[in-house]
């Protein structure tokens, strides 16, 4: 029977060839997963049920990013999470410090390879999806489960067939194809179907790029994103791992819950806007010309790694923030936050009037810091931050990518990434970038 890519990983983890969608099915995950935006509720579960001891500490990876600004409670919180770590001898653990954006620091240090199933209950790990893997999302009681007994029952999700064809345009970001995707397609009323990925044009996308694509799918609502593995993915884990990887693709045949052919050439740079009281829409960028921004958040959830800055700044041609606006940037994690400051890009935004905050500032943003109004206008890379702040009261937010947030950042509106290039060079003398830009 031809298979899904989701039914070739399950497949061969259970060894049964015959699974349809629907059937119920034990697995045993490689990796269990968890931070503090979740560990306390397992661990409370876990006591509750009666568990005793994790059964494969060596399979569970936590993550440690709290906030460095913390009520009692959540104080109290962090210091049960650290005891819970010591207790039963977890040794894959990141504090604050050497941590970041989950997600992220998990796959950074290598822990995720093509084929791998991995159990959290956490939505944010929809992204390790990006790398051929499989995320299976859990509930807090379930994810207590899995640490005692290592095992887990699912059941096998339908899927829909994403195949990219076309090149990517200069001023497009997976974050545009993601808005893209929302405005203009019929996707599955279900959202645990799995959203798969593949096709000629899917090496027209850096693999920063896909992970930004797989973050705006899973902030709104849709729980499993799944890219076929390529050289890309290849080339990214010979750096930083030798664990075995399975390069599953999916046969032409299977059958799908829908079958969808994206054109890259015709996407365009996109944003998302927010106001509370209405839903949420979606336009070209050209639409929303000229309207104010106040504040800009760019990356941890969303953009927020190494490659993303670059092109950010790239855009700048080190033009300063305009005055009228506040930039913040969080980079993703501390590896990338490194890489800022020793590549010397850290102390270039410091003088073009960036703020830089770790990404363990991002849960209190997310909590709203009263940044969200009516009269502010707040613009964020991070769809996770974006979705959080429609949540709160008197909000207006849009959600563009990291071209968008740094061409906004110096024209103090929002702009067309490509109108704020042909702005500055108009303002600017010849130079060697120009030429090098020709050339692009």
């Amino acid at each position: 029977m031809p298979q899904t890519l989701i039914q070739k990983i399950l497949s061969r983890k259970t060894g049964h060839t015959d699974q349809h969608s629907g059937d119920l099915i034990r697995i045993q995950p490689e990796l269990l997963l968890a931070s503090n935006d979740s560990i306390n509720s397992i661990i409370q579960k876990f006591y509750q049920s009666g568990m005793k001891a994790v059964l494969c500490p060596e399979k569970v990876i936590l993550v440690n990013n709290a906030s460095p600004v913390e009520s009692v409670h959540q104080s109290r919180d962090t210091f049960h999470f650290q005891e819970f770590v010591h207790h039963h001898r977890i040794k894959t653990y990141y504090e604050v410090g050497r941590s970041g954006c989950p997600s992220n620091v998990v796959i950074n240090q290598g822990h995720i390879v093509p084929g791998m199933l991995t159990v959290s209950a956490e939505p944010q790990f929809a992204e390790l999806g990006v790398m051929g893997s499989f995320p299976v999302l859990a509930s807090v009681h379930e994810m207590a489960l899995s640490l005692a007994t290592g095992e887990l029952w699912i059941q096998i999700p339908p899927s829909a067939r994403f195949r990219f064809g076309g090149t990517l345009g200069n001023w497009v970001t997976g974050i545009d194809i993601g808005l893209h995707i929302l405005k203009n397609y019929d996707l599955p009323e279900n959202h645990k179907c799995v959203l798969e990925f593949s096709g000629e044009g899917l090496a027209e996308l850096p693999l920063h790029e896909r992970f930004n694509l797989a973050n705006v799918l899973s902030a709104f609502g849709y729980e499993y994103i799944l890219f076929e593995a390529d050289t890309e993915v290849l080339q990214y884990l010979n750096q930083r791992t030798d664990k075995e990887a399975f390069f599953d693709q999916p046969d032409e045949k299977a059958e799908y819950e829908k079958d969808y052919e994206i054109n890259l050439t015709a996407v365009t740079p996109m944003i998302a806007v927010a106001v509370e009281g209405e839903e949420i829409q979606i336009f070209p960028v050209e639409s929303l010309a000229d309207e104010p921004v106040h504040k800009i958040m760019a990356g941890a959830g969303g953009s927020g790694r190494y490659e993303d800055f670059q092109i950010g700044l790239k855009l700048t041609r080190y033009n300063p923030v305009n005055s009228a606006v506040q930039m913040m940037i969080m980079p993703s994690d501390t590896v990338v936050y490194s890489d800022l400051i020793n590549n010397g890009l850290a102390g270039i935004f410091l003088d073009l009037g960036c703020e830089i905050y770790p990404s363990s500032f991002f849960k209190l943003l997310k909590e709203g810091l009263g940044i969200f109004t009516k009269v502010v206008h707040v613009m964020t890379t991070s769809p996770e931050l974006f979705q959080s702040a429609c949540r709160t009261e008197g909000h207006h937010v849009y959600l563009g990518s990291i071209l968008t947030n740094f061409a906004a950042a110096v024209n103090g509106s929002i702009i067309h990434p490509r109108a704020l290039e042909m702005k500055l060079r108009k303002a600017a003398p010849h130079s060697h970038d120009d030429d090098n830009n020709k050339k692009d």
